[in-house]
């Protein structure tokens, strides 16, 4: 069976995304890609992503079953994988990957293209592709060492070492680490949902394009600025805050 992607809104404006594929133990391949572009583009009103999957593995990496011979000319998988991601990374609303078991390969290059990862002590980080005799694409290798830094992602990938649920949290691949990781998730997501869309937008944009900084970008970046500044959301929330009540943000 491939893998699919089971789509649930837990809150308002926040989205539950799960992996599941449990006879792989939730291995990604391109059904699981088509799955998750499809909902990238086609769900409206998310504010806030949750990414989990089913059962105790975040995810085993991609199918190697899937991994079969790549002539020239072929494309490998890991260009489809990448512009996936990517999608992920640079949708307007915010990710929070929870991960509670091990995310290895493939799945911890998902959980990284997430904003935030949210953990317990059962989570657990690796890059094994030094072991299989493959050399990871280079948006993969950037996309880790954004949330580690270059120099523990080297240690990742060139040792292949697994990292562990405590060492993520030092090194900031895991954002929390906590027993009741799944509550705290789902904290996050609707505290993100609850805040100003054009606001929480515009400057999820902004962090992108520290690794972008075209001055294309930049003054597109100045755009949402502008535009965020003259919102129905910013009046509103000037005004909530001098009256001392909730906001009652309509992304407008």
């Amino acid at each position: 069976m491939p893998a699919s992607l089971q789509v649930v809104e837990v809150a308002e404006g926040v989205r539950s995304l799960t992996i599941s594929h449990p006879e792989k133990k939730n291995a990604l391949d391109a059904d699981f890609l088509d799955a998750l572009e499809h909902v990238l583009t086609k769900e409206v009103g998310v504010r806030a992503w949750l990414l989990r999957a089913q059962g105790s593995v975040f995810s085993s990496g991609y199918d190697l079953t899937a991994l079969k011979g790549f002539p020239e000319g072929r494309p490998l998988p890991e260009v489809r994988m990448g512009e996936v991601f990517d999608r992920l990374a640079r949708h307007p609303a915010p990710s929070v990957a929870l991960v509670t078991g091990p995310a290895v390969g493939a799945g911890c290059e998902l959980a990284a293209a997430c904003d935030f990862r949210v953990g317990n002590v059962s989570a657990r980080f690796s890059m094994p592709p030094a072991k299989l005799g493959v050399v990871y694409a280079l948006k993969g290798l950037q996309r880790v060492a954004s949330r580690v830094g270059e120099q523990a992602a080297r240690r990742m990938f060139l040792t292949a070492r697994p990292v562990g649920a405590e060492e993520a949290a030092r090194l900031g691949l895991l954002d929390v680490l906590s027993d009741s990781a799944e509550a705290e998730a789902i904290r996050l997501c609707t505290e993100i949902a609850a805040l100003a869309p054009l606001a929480v937008q515009g400057m999820k944009r902004g962090f992108e394009l520290f690794r972008e900084a075209r001055e294309q970008d930049l003054a597109a970046y100045e755009t949402l600025r502008r535009v965020s500044f003259n919102s129905d959301d910013a009046r509103e929330g000037k005004e909530a805050l001098l009256a001392r009540r909730p906001p009652k943000f309509t992304g407008a």
